[in-house]
């Protein structure tokens, strides 16, 4: 019972009741103010309540109903969402010049190939890292090549990779190691040796292709664009025809590339070759030289470092970055190859049979050289010995002036034999050696390289 002036006493659950009534009726009230009311509140909270003057108001737009959606601003193609028109891209940055690029050639990636042209895979690995300590950036063959028209900017330090002949070693032991360092590459074969023997296949070419690998043409048969080999001038001019614009063919109607560079065999060239490269559309053509290349050297006569067993200083300028540079002025096409005047008494690789490296059946086998490649030899002072042997008489190749031959005096005994040409050129005394084996079991001929031989 109540007593008189006493106010009855409410229950507790009451209370919730009415507080839980009023949240509700609120959520709802909110729930239907506009975004910009909301905002509007927002301000009004966080206002300072000491500034002078009431906070100004905002405009309260109702939101578009379905029918009356404003139509979409056209946007600039490729522009983001926000309709936000992007700025034109930028112009092309300025070409360096001033940039040098060092081509390093190798041949067989592999530990027991002929030993000129071997290097092994731990070798090679060692050269790529050390592009990598040396900041030297390795390209690729068409950013070289843009650079080359003046279109796009390379490192200043620069470095492109080419590998030739197209060995199986190519695909299964440097491709891995250059993919390890995400270096691009340039492989050059010569179609004539593809799927044959220890070559490349048409299909592992393709796949070289699809991954990216630049395709260069290396000439059909492997030989020495100079040498006529008595060939009647017309009969000469189609052979380097087939040689060069057919191999080109070849490569493209095969793997479905455009072929833009040529590596010349052996580095030889001569006027007449450059005129068929050019006439074949090829961009740029490469030779043998230890030496970088520059923005404004020819693109028909690119040098490039070739690695070989025997002389592993030349490729010491590269990794130290020292030495010259090839320029505008490099020596025109009757020197047999672009290559630097070598030291005294240094080898200098030239085209041979057999080639080095050989495994012949012959015991006495036909030993030919070409003497290009050592400059302007002076033929008087042109000496040929034989390891076991001595020095062999010989002749010059009729309709060559840089070829000489000689037949082995005597069968030679199964084994291992260094052949060594010196002479004197322009006052220097310059040398070129090779090697082969004798294996009267071996099977194998004199006209075939071992590894040319089909399985």
């Amino acid at each position: 019972m109540y007593y008189l002036n006493e106010e009855p006493k409410r229950s507790p659950l009451r209370w919730i009741v009415i507080i839980a009534l009023l949240l509700t009726g609120g959520y709802f009230a909110l729930a239907k103010w506009s975004p910009r009311t909301l905002e509007r509140a927002r301000v009004w909270l966080t206002t300072d309540k000491a500034a002078k003057g009431a906070a100004p108001a905002l405009p309260i737009e109702p939101a578009p109903q379905a029918s009356e959606a404003k139509p979409e601003l056209p946007r600039q193609l490729n522009a983001p969402a926000t309709g936000i028109t992007q700025p034109p891209p930028d112009a092309p940055a300025t070409v360096d010049k001033s940039a040098q690029v060092a081509v390093l050639l190798y041949h067989r990636v592999e530990a027991n190939a002929s030993p000129a042209l071997r290097i092994a895979p731990e070798l090679f690995e060692e050269h790529m890292q050390k592009l990598k300590d040396a900041n030297i950036t390795v390209i690729s063959m068409q950013d070289f090549l843009a650079w080359k028209r003046g279109e796009k900017s390379i490192p200043a330090r620069s470095a492109l990779i080419t590998i030739d002949d197209g060995f199986s070693s190519t695909f299964d032991v440097a491709r891995p190691i250059l993919k390890k360092y995400g270096y691009p590459w340039t492989c050059f074969v010569y179609t004539n040796f593809i799927s044959r023997g220890s070559a490349l296949t048409w299909e592992q070419l393709a796949q070289l292709r699809d991954e990216g690998v630049e395709i260069g043409c290396h000439s059909h048969s492997h030989a020495n664009l100079r040498d006529t080999q008595g060939k009647p001038p017309e009969v000469y001019e189609e052979w380097l025809k087939q040689e060069i614009a057919g191999a080109k063919q070849t490569l493209e109607q095969r793997l479905g590339i455009r072929c833009a560079t040529y590596a010349y065999p052996f580095g030889s060239y001569s006027n007449r070759v450059l005129e068929h490269v050019k006439a074949a559309g090829f961009e740029a053509a490469f030779t043998l030289g230890s030496i970088r290349t520059s923005f404004s050297a020819p693109s028909d006569r690119i040098a490039r470092f070739s690695w070989l067993d025997a002389r592993p200083h030349d490729f010491n300028p590269v990794f130290s970055w020292s030495g010259r540079v090839q320029a505008a002025d490099a020596p025109q096409a009757n020197a047999a190859v672009a290559m630097p005047a070598a030291p005294a008494e240094a080898a200098i690789p030239i085209l041979t049979q057999p080639l080095d490296g050989d495994v012949i059946a012959d015991p006495q086998p036909l030993l030919r050289a070409d003497l290009a490649a050592l400059g302007n030899v002076d033929a008087n002072t042109v000496s040929l010995r034989l390891s076991g042997v001595g020095m062999i008489p010989f002749s010059w190749v009729p309709d060559s002036k840089l070829t000489i031959s000689a037949k082995v005096p005597k069968p030679l005994e199964p084994g291992d034999y260094t052949v060594t040409v010196t002479a004197l050129a322009e006052r220097r005394r310059v040398e070129a050696q090779w090697r082969f084996r004798v294996d009267t079991g071996s099977g194998y001929d004199n006209a075939l390289r071992p590894s040319d031989k089909p399985r």
